[in-house]
């Protein structure tokens, strides 16, 4: 089973087995208000309901690495609406929901497949900092959804960070039939089609990036595809109309800003287009994943087998969203490989294990480069595996751990049980990757050991 089935029977399992706890009434979401308040204030109102036990679960520190983290179908942290807070709360959290897009919007991320039924009850919130007294943010979380809702960061991030969007309908096919978000490609397909020959092969690309690889690059960035510069004016005014249409979900004062980050950054001239032929799950249909990346923006909409999308806009690509505590100066993009070989390196260290395996598969990014703190870690690591120990006897390891061992200048003893660090993943669905292993043993999830790993590389090098 792959990790996007997995999600999705994870969500529907919890919506199942939480309509048979709390049927009837409870189950019901609340419809929003007539009459919405603003975002500040319905925020001041859920914030000064919560009791104890809701505030351990659902706040962090304005500053805690929850607030960087994005991925879809991944809970980001917080607490689940459904069973975690009263009928009154969750009517508040309904009128944030609304209060925290724009009209258009209200037509969408309320509609999309795995919440139009649900509601909020199918969510999970999480606040950072204190909307009373501070800057603060809340993110909904859902099966395709990273909703955040307060506006700006005191970093230059519009909307406070990376918004995750998507919607299930039109599953593998072709034209997403159906689906809220049908509009974005077909604009984008539109553009695609009127590209001559020469054009269209600069933008018609092979390998589609991970679907959360939407770091900021920054002035010196490379990116893919043709640049939008390069277009003829028609093209570009489609180029356009395609930012507008992703942006129309979201209040417009929070627009207003990310239009401002644009335009420091030399406007939609300066982003590239880019179309890709096949993704993670096969060959992909006529331009429903494209991409629009500059040096502070990044539009990836993945329409393939279904919506996923990620949009990440600021006013300084060389200084991105970067929250948490300072872990030390990484020095150059860490790509597929380097981010496998640090989480490896940071689980041997962490466990005292012999060996470790992080499959490649999983790396859902890149490090960038300049000073790393924990929340960059929270994101490149944003699938929340847990990090697992299970032993192994020399004459039953893969191949593959065979060969690390050389690698290490370390004799291959067939006799010996070795401890390899891996995740649960892995010891769940690539066994062959690792060999036949004896016992395993759950560890810390493996973003924390890593910030832990960071954190003493960082003493041992000052």
């Amino acid at each position: 089973m792959d990790r996007r089935s997995a999600l999705k029977i994870g969500a529907k399992a919890s919506v199942v087995a939480a309509a048979g706890f709390y049927g009837g009434y409870r189950l019901l979401p609340p419809g929003r208000s007539r009459d919405l308040a603003s975002v500040d204030e319905l925020a001041r109102r859920f914030y000064g309901s919560l009791d104890d036990e809701q505030y351990a679960e659902t706040c962090v520190d304005y500053n805690n690495p929850l607030r960087q983290y994005h991925n879809r179908g991944v809970w980001g942290g917080g607490r689940s609406v459904l069973t975690g807070f009263n009928r009154g709360q969750r009517q508040t959290l309904t009128d944030l929901l609304y209060a925290g897009v724009s009209t258009l919007g209200r037509e969408r991320i309320p509609q999309e497949d795995m919440i139009r039924w649900t509601g909020i009850h199918s969510m999970r919130v999480l606040m950072c900092g204190d909307p009373t007294s501070s800057a603060y943010q809340v993110i909904f979380t859902a099966a395709h959804l990273n909703l955040r809702v307060g506006g700006k960061s005191s970093e230059g991030a519009a909307f406070g960070g990376p918004q995750v969007y998507g919607d299930q309908r039109g599953n593998e096919r072709q034209g997403l039939p159906g689906n809220v978000y049908r509009d974005q490609f077909v604009l984008a397909q539109q553009l695609l089609h009127g590209l001559d020959p020469g054009r269209k092969k600069l933008a018609m690309l092979e390998e589609a990036p991970v679907q959360t690889q939407i770091e900021l690059q920054g002035r010196h960035g490379s990116f893919p595809g043709i640049p939008v510069a390069e277009l003829e004016l028609p093209q570009k005014a489609q180029v356009r109309d395609i930012v507008d249409l992703i942006l129309s979900s979201y209040p417009e004062a929070d627009v207003a800003y990310a239009r401002e980050c644009l335009n420091a950054n030399g406007g939609t001239d300066a982003l590239h287009l880019s179309y890709y032929q096949h993704g993670e799950d096969g060959d992909i249909f006529d331009g429903q994943v494209f991409r629009l990346e500059g040096p502070a923006a990044v539009f990836y909409f993945r329409g393939f087998p279904h919506v996923h999308a990620f949009l990440n806009v600021a006013m300084d690509g060389d200084s991105p969203l970067s929250v948490g505590e300072p872990l030390g100066t990484n020095p150059e993009w860490l790509e597929r490989t380097g981010v496998k070989a640090l989480f490896e390196k940071a689980m041997r260290s962490e466990t005292g294990a012999d060996l470790a395996y992080y499959p490649q598969e999983s790396v859902a990014g890149r490090l960038r480069p300049g000073v790393i703190r924990s929340g960059d870690i929270y994101t490149l690591e944003s699938w929340q595996e847990k990090a697992e120990v299970v032993e192994i006897r020399g004459s039953n390891l893969s191949a593959a751990l065979v060969s690390a061992l050389g690698e290490r200048g370390i004799a291959h003893d067939s006799r010996k049980t070795y401890k390899v660090a891996t995740t649960t993943y892995a010891a769940n669905d690539l066994q062959d990757k690792l060999g036949k292993f004896d016992s395993r043993r759950t560890g810390p999830m493996l973003r924390d050991l890593t910030v832990s790993y960071l954190r003493g590389v960082n003493k041992r090098s000052s």
